[in-house]
């Protein structure tokens, strides 16, 4: 999840980016060209009010790129708390960076104990489990992973805006369209169901779909 932005001080233009990326603890927040904690400050909250709800009810476990103090991290947990619907745990600074295979595939999920419907929206920066259907005409968009535990019928949206490895999956998979980062398709109006669980994902830049137990 990544957004990048560039800011002239003086006659020095630097590339200033903040990603977040999703580990088994929580979120993590990388910044790259960031100078201070003013910076990290701006930069995260227009990310985040961009973002809308997506991030709310997640944890924020680190910051890397950029070091904080005790009187920093109270702040920095004050904001996203009572802004943002995000939780701290601390401390946040003086951990190694993580690699893109520790991030992959570990981030944070959220489950919703009902079906879906039409006009309904979920959107999570991780991993979500819909314990019902997804009707047409409702939407789940994820940061991670979705898994539908019942019918997909609407539109589903995993690894936003840009992880291929994200996957969608359901018992009953017969959606309006699918988008796993930025790979989209629209499914076939003479699909015929397979009749068992199947799981969405991207191999070489193109959407595959294949059983979720097939062993080959």
């Amino acid at each position: 999840m990544v957004k990048n932005y560039k800011r002239r001080y003086g006659h020095d233009m630097r590339e200033i980016s903040l990603e977040f990326k999703g580990l088994k603890n929580g979120l993590y927040a990388i910044c790259r060209g960031i100078g201070s904690f003013e910076e990290f400050l701006e930069t995260m909250e227009e990310k985040l009010s961009n973002a809308g709800d997506f991030f709310s009810g997640a944890y924020l476990a680190g910051v890397y790129g950029l070091t904080l103090d005790q009187i920093e991290e109270d702040i920095l947990e004050e904001i996203l708390e009572s802004k943002y619907g995000i939780k701290v745990k601390r401390p946040l600074s003086g951990k190694e960076t993580p690699s893109q295979s520790d991030t992959a595939g570990d981030m944070p999920t959220r489950f919703v104990h009902s079906t879906l419907r039409s006009g309904q929206k979920v959107s999570y920066g991780g991993n979500v489990v819909i314990l019902g259907d997804i009707n047409a005409g409702a939407e789940v968009e994820a940061g991670g992973c979705i898994v539908v535990m019942g019918s997909l019928r609407g539109n589903a949206k995993a690894g936003a805006p840009d992880n291929h490895e994200a996957s969608i999956s359901a018992i009953s998979l017969q959606p309006t369209r699918l988008k796993i980062g930025k790979i989209a398709a629209r499914w076939p109006d003479q699909k015929r169901h397979a009749g068992q669980p199947e799981t969405a994902y991207i191999q070489k830049g193109k959407m595959y779909v294949k059983p979720i137990f097939d062993i080959r």
